[in-house]
């Protein structure tokens, strides 16, 4: 059975009343970030079980429970960088994999290097916000001039050096993971671009997931796939969910629609769920046909008028997420 969840940050702890909206519109499932947990931070990535069971007890008492557990970009960033203490930050990544897989967290979130990491504003294209319909906003995000070729910036990791220090990070992870019956899943790059501004990206397409999994052919050792993400690619999303659904590699799914592909146009525009390019009852039809039996969530968030908190587009995406599970799954959906 496809389920419904969302991303939360540390913030929503604080925030009972917003918890319990997410319980109020049918979400049982939340994504974690590492850092909610104490310790986590000042000990420089290394957790314990008393702070995971902290943070489950908090969810549990709104009745949610942690599907994921996401590793932040910027803990992991050095480990692609070759730093010199990547050795220490393996370690603690291995360790809490162990903590969160012990704590019954069934899935384990790791970060890939972007080329985001190194730009300033933290963004590889230009990025803007538009109107649609009723003037909502949503974001635009134009990459025609960060994809030119350009040299290699100093201090930027080439491709190989990336693809070497992704396949020892999951090396060190993944057999944890699975130790605990824990399944591991990875983002790719977004924007999907094999390069910007001349730094690297590695896990863009189909074909690069396809090496990771060549490379780590561990069964737990698997990918977030976000519709939005693999549609702006400019590959076919039913393909990949066919391609990788049949491989059992499905292990969270971004439900995200967008206008325009990079190949196509070199931007796009990141929509409201029914407004974009893709049916999504298709897409949730194709999980459901592979057998996926994971989470979906909304991902980003449009603004609408005097919602600055998100919460009116978060029950607008899980009322048409659950409609639409409804109708492939039948009643109780």
């Amino acid at each position: 059975m496809i389920r419904i969840g969302t991303r939360i940050s540390p913030d929503w702890l604080e925030r009972p009343d917003d918890l319990r909206f997410l319980k109020q519109i049918g979400v049982d499932y939340v994504d974690i970030t590492l850092d909610m947990v104490e310790g986590y931070r000042q000990s420089g990535g290394r957790i314990d079980r008393a702070g995971v069971d902290k943070v489950v007890e908090q969810l549990g008492e709104y009745g949610l429970e942690i599907e994921r557990a996401n590793f932040l970009s910027a803990e992991l960033l050095p480990v692609y960088l070759g730093s010199d203490d990547s050795d220490r930050i393996i370690d603690n990544a291995a360790h809490s994999a162990d903590v969160v897989g012990e704590a019954g967290v069934p899935l384990l979130g790791l970060q890939i290097f972007a080329a985001a990491n190194l730009l300033a504003g933290g963004q590889a294209g230009e990025y803007s916000w538009r109107e649609g319909r009723g003037d909502y906003q949503y974001l635009h995000i134009d990459m025609r001039e960060s994809v030119k070729e350009a040299p290699l910036p100093e201090g930027a990791p080439t491709a190989e050096q990336q693809w070497e220090r992704l396949i020892r990070l999951h090396e060190a992870v993944v057999p944890v993971a699975e130790s605990h019956g824990m399944n591991v899943a990875m983002h790719g790059n977004d924007p999907p671009v094999p390069s910007a501004y001349g730094i690297p990206q590695i896990l863009y397409n189909q074909a690069s997931f396809d090496r990771l999994f060549d490379a780590v052919p561990n069964a737990n050792n698997g990918i977030t796939f976000c519709v939005g993400t693999r549609y702006e690619s400019g590959e076919d999303v039913f393909e990949m969910i066919r391609h990788f659904g049949e491989q059992k590699r499905l292990f969270h799914i971004h439900f995200r629609n967008v206008v325009g592909t990079l190949p196509a146009r070199g931007e796009y525009s990141e929509v409201a769920p029914d407004e974009g390019d893709l049916n999504m009852a298709d897409v949730a039809r194709a999980l459901h046909e592979v057998g996926y039996e994971g989470v979906i969530d909304y991902d980003h968030i449009m603004r609408l008028i005097g919602d600055p908190e998100g919460r009116s587009y978060i029950a607008y995406c899980v009322g048409y997420m659950r409609g639409i599970l409804t109708a492939v799954q039948g009643p109780g959906a």
